[in-house]
């Protein structure tokens, strides 16, 4: 019986993915400048229209009621998650290469298969909001306000993509900026006024590989303090001495200590051939935009290289002035500053200068629908309390009984 029930809403899902393939490949990935204002709004209030026409004849036309039952729900919510927690696996940088790319799932926004279920799980949502106000008498008040708040927001991730607005900025320590580039390549102006106070960056424990005719070993030794040891291919290495801030003049063979701008890591490695017994000792670095890297050359033709360390946290503390006030933040990747209707989040730094980096990427975003998500977003929380609040009462009737 709930094979039965399920069947045509799993059907709907494969058809569903198979358009939204089909979609990509013709079209490419969707471009929400036509929801720009006011087609946004216009799109908004005749998709409302049109499911509030479909409730109102749901006696008459039966199959209305299976895109808003239990069913449906379940099934569009579930499949929705499983996509978000796949494209949440798949790293997002807009490229179209490989048949991922093809596909659209390393830019989820723009993706029609996502959309497409996004779509399917907002009208479900949409005709349960409807249908909660059309029987409000017989509705709980707060399933109410959670449908048509989760709806709303709903709404607003689709009808109003087109009336963000992003902006890079490029900042530099010290330097107030009130400008930045849109994604049309234009220079606009901001609301306010961007300092950048300090750059930061945690890097990830140093890698040595072994590098033969131009191929990187897949292998790696992490180098991170004295001691530290590995194998790799037919060499043993390990770590006589490691310098996290490292130098060296250009007549020095060994590099030292240095407090100094720009300097890099640095390991002294001991590698020991296990089949010729062969010892080899020397100095391995991965080099900054000051000082020059150095590879150990190995008997046999190969090398141990130490590739740029990869960055493991970077954040910024700004300082945003405003005609009302000045503030303070310290934004990092997944944590932005919001101030009003605009979002500034982390987006990159001079790859070239490392942890030394004195310039940050910045990226504003302004969201056109910034009202009704953040009334919606307060009718979530109220209706929360709310649910805290019955069910505590609830507790204390059957305790008292």
């Amino acid at each position: 019986m709930l094979n039965n029930r399920y069947q045509p809403m799993l059907k709907r899902c494969v058809c569903l993915f198979l358009a939204g393939t089909a979609l990509q490949l013709l079209f490419g990935g969707i471009n929400p400048s036509f929801l720009a204002y006011p087609w946004g709004v216009v799109l908004a209030v005749n998709y409302i229209y049109l499911l509030i026409l479909l409730r109102t004849n749901a006696n008459k036309w039966k199959w209305v009621n299976h895109l808003y039952d239990r069913p449906a729900y379940i099934t569009s919510l579930a499949s929705l998650l499983a996509l978000t927690l796949l494209f949440g696996l798949i790293r997002q940088d807009d490229s179209s290469g490989g048949w991922i790319g093809a596909l659209g799932f390393t830019q989820m926004s723009s993706s029609w298969i996502f959309n497409l279920f996004l779509l399917q799980f907002m009208t479900s949502m949409g005709m349960k909001a409807i249908d909660d106000i059309y029987l409000w008498r017989k509705r709980k008040l707060t399933n109410l306000i959670m449908h048509v708040s989760f709806f709303i927001l709903l709404m607003a991730s689709i009808f109003g993509s087109g009336d963000k607005i992003r902006v890079h900025v490029n900042t530099a320590i010290g330097h107030p900026i009130q400008t930045g580039i849109t994604t049309n390549g234009k220079t606009t102006s901001l609301p306010f006024t961007l300092v950048l106070k300090k750059f930061s960056l945690d890097e990830y424990p140093p890698k040595v590989h072994l590098y033969n005719k131009g191929i990187w070993s897949e292998e790696f030794v992490m180098m991170n303090e004295e001691g530290s040891e590995g194998k790799l291919g037919k060499w043993q290495v390990e770590c006589l001495e490691y310098i996290e801030h490292a130098g060296r003049l250009f007549e020095d063979t060994a590099f030292t200590a240095m407090n100094h701008v720009g300097t890099t890591t640095a390991v002294r490695i001991k590698a020991f051939h296990s089949d010729t017994h062969q010892i080899v000792e020397g100095w391995v670095s991965c080099g900054s935009h000051i000082f020059i890297g150095c590879t150990l050359s190995l008997p046999d033709g190969s090398e141990l290289v130490m590739p740029r360390r990869e960055a493991k946290k970077y954040l910024s503390k700004i300082e945003v002035t405003t005609e009302e006030s000045k503030e303070s933040y310290q934004i990092s990747v997944n944590h932005p500053a919001s101030i009003g209707a605009w979002k500034i989040y982390q987006s990159g730094y001079d790859s070239a200068r490392g942890r030394w980096s004195t310039t940050s990427t910045l990226e504003c975003v302004k969201d056109g629908w910034y009202i009704p998500v953040h009334i919606a977003m307060w009718m979530i929380l109220i209706a929360g309390i709310m649910m805290f609040i019955l069910g505590w009462k609830e507790q204390r009737k059957e305790e008292k009984k």
